[in-house]
């Protein structure tokens, strides 16, 4: 089967392109199967994880359906996603080895953090309270005294509701070397600088067509 992998940092819009693809395309939604992000705060407010059982059974049911159109679409998220606790994702997904082709999303600073500040800004106090405690719970998993220092910037930034100031520590000490260590492992076969996630959906559209004739799967 050839996978389309799309690959980039958190906050980059890979979700709203690969819902965009959906459309077109066989995707394999791995955040939507597993109900949380690819991110250290994956599972945060309204999303319920599923079961390690549960994703087994719905992701290879989506795996089955793909190879009958030969081909599916992925957004790459490493070998485990979720929050505070993780689901191990299968082999065929985990392994950058097997993805056929590789698009690496990229898009303005500015737009990816105000991304981030709308995906987990929070509602109402007591998804604030949730927040915080989340970066509490990561803090003791930090042994580095910069990590540390960084968590508590944080938490101190979103007690005073500056979310964009705190999104920008998060991208900047939690996130970047996570993202950038997957980057660096590909070469891109082809690069979209998202500002307009319809107009990157449909580049990365023709992109997958003209690849799917190359392998006379259309």
């Amino acid at each position: 089967m050839i996978i389309f992998g799309l690959f980039g940092k958190t906050g980059c819009g890979k979700t709203e392109i690969l819902n965009e693809l959906k459309k077109h395309h066989p995707v394999i939604d791995i955040e939507e199967i597993a109900r949380t992000r690819g991110s250290i705060l994956g599972d945060l407010y309204h999303l319920s994880m599923r079961s390690q059982e549960e994703f087994d059974y719905l992701i290879n049911k989506e795996i089955e359906k793909a190879k009958k159109f030969g081909y599916a679409v992925v957004e790459y998220e490493g070998r485990k996603i979720g929050g505070e606790k993780k689901l191990k994702i299968p082999e065929l997904l985990a392994d950058i080895k097997n993805y056929t082709y590789k698009i690496l999303i990229d898009c303005p600073y500015e737009c990816q953090i105000n991304r981030l500040v709308s995906i987990y800004k929070p509602k109402n106090e007591k998804e604030k309270e949730i927040l915080i405690n989340k970066f509490l719970i990561l803090k003791e998993s930090f042994k580095k005294p910069e990590m540390i220092e960084a968590v508590d910037n944080i938490i101190e930034l979103i007690k005073q509701d500056k979310y964009y100031e705190a999104a920008k520590l998060i991208e900047e000490k939690l996130y970047r070397e996570h993202y950038m260590r997957n980057v660096k492992k590909i070469k891109p076969d082809l690069i979209v600088y998202n500002e307009d996630v319809k107009k990157s959906a449909k580049i990365i559209d023709e992109f997958i067509k003209k690849k799917l004739k190359e392998h006379n799967l259309i």
